[in-house]
């Protein structure tokens, strides 16, 4: 992970941080410099810690259509944000 993506999971203090509109803009001007594979796992990642709630049984209650759409739809707020 990057040292602007891991400081600024660092400092986060609330899940909303994680929404894409609130994003800082040097992590948005990072996070389009990214390749594909690397945006996506990214994208997946702040998806999992803004929406996902463990439990006793499972770490990810998830399950992989909900987080398959999740991160369609963060990765097309985060496309809508860019252009503008």
């Amino acid at each position: 992970m990057n040292n602007v993506i891991e400081k600024f999971l660092a400092n986060i203090k609330y899940l909303h941080e994680l929404n894409v509109e609130n994003l800082p803009q040097e992590v948005i001007d990072f996070m389009i410099g990214m390749d594909a594979e690397e945006l996506f796992k990214t994208c997946t990642q702040f998806v999992v810690l803004q929406n996902n709630i463990p439990d006793k049984q499972k770490l990810i209650t998830l399950n992989q259509d909900e987080l398959l759409k999740l991160v369609e739809e963060y990765g097309k707020k985060l496309l809508e944000r860019v252009r503008g």
